[in-house]
């Protein structure tokens, strides 16, 4: 009986109340500002599309805490999981290298999602997770070259595309403190 009461405790804890209640307090905000305003236009898409978004943030979010807690490796999947919600939300939003239509924006979605499913398929070791990490860091100015050959004209944001960088490097930097710890 007391292990069920600990469950529920743990299922039901304040922050964990509070962060899945900002992730549908951040939902409900366009909808409220569309009455205030013509300057907002959500569709149900747009709707549908930010409720994945926040909910595979909030999923990452919840491993990190269940899977590493205050140690480096909760620290990098929690870093990772920002990372990715922000390399999504932006270049949906606006896309990182011209217009989020742009063809080379597409490689920062596969750099995310092939992210996701490495990191499923080797179990969120830091060992593997550290190098995935690393990885989508190179990407990043990688893409940004890309763009200068396969959009002549068109603008790249370094600044920007190097603090992407930077937030998955910092991820990769957790995991493998999370690797050395593991080992030694």
């Amino acid at each position: 009986m007391n292990d069920q009461a600990n469950a529920r405790h743990d299922w039901l804890n304040g922050w964990r109340i509070a962060g899945w209640g900002a992730a549908l307090a951040l939902l409900a905000l366009p909808a409220i500002a569309m009455h205030f305003t013509d300057e907002v236009h959500w569709t149900p898409l747009d709707f549908g599309f930010a409720a994945v978004l926040l909910f595979a943030l909030g999923t990452g979010l919840e491993l990190a805490i269940r899977f590493g807690g205050r140690t480096p490796k909760g620290l990098g999947i929690a870093i990772a999981s920002v990372a990715g919600f922000l390399t999504l939300w932006a270049n949906f939003a606006v896309g990182f290298i011209g217009a989020e239509s742009e063809p080379v924006n597409a490689g920062f979605l596969l750099l995310v999602i092939g992210g996701v499913l490495l990191s499923l398929i080797v179990r969120f070791r830091p060992s593997a997770l550290r190098w995935i990490m690393a990885l989508i860091a190179t990407g990043q100015p990688v893409l940004g070259v890309a763009a200068l050959w396969l959009m002549p004209g068109h603008a790249v944001e370094w600044g920007v595309l190097f603090v992407f960088a930077a937030i998955w490097s910092a991820a990769a930097l957790c995991f493998h403190r999370a690797h050395r710890r593991a080992t030694h």
